[in-house]
């Protein structure tokens, strides 16, 4: 079992990364006609270029490692929250793939929307139950 500072280091770097991601790499656009039905409209992402692609693709990876290890350290201290934790991990994914619409044009936001979701998964890892 991974222990909490290691998974805790590993949150950490992946919190930087997806901060570089999104606020860097990354760009989203208006979509048309979306304030008809959403005030203030919507957003999609803008579509990589194929070196970011490189780096989502990693950052997909490294993320699904450290996610599966906390996962894991969840199960085995009888965690009763990993409904919360898978639910979370996949609202994250949906940031690295940019599958998802966003409500905000501001990609603070959008990365704060992420370490929201970074967050609640450390907190969720720090707080085990143990059996």
């Amino acid at each position: 079992m991974k222990s909490m500072d290691y998974l805790e280091e590993h949150y950490n770097w992946i919190e930087e990364r997806l901060r570089e991601f999104i606020c860097i790499h990354s760009d989203i656009e208006y979509i048309q006609g979306s304030s008809e039905c959403v005030e203030g409209g919507a957003f999609a992402w803008v579509k990589l270029s194929g070196d970011i692609k490189c780096i989502q693709a990693k950052l997909y990876s490294d993320y699904m490692i450290i996610s599966q290890e906390a996962r894991d350290f969840l199960m085995e201290t009888g965690s009763s929250n990993l409904e919360v934790f898978d639910r979370s991990c996949s609202d994250l994914l949906s940031y690295i793939q940019q599958e998802n619409l966003l409500w905000s044009s501001d990609m603070l936001e959008v990365f704060n929307s992420v370490k929201k979701e970074l967050d609640l998964q450390r907190g969720l890892i720090a707080q085990p139950i143990y059996i």
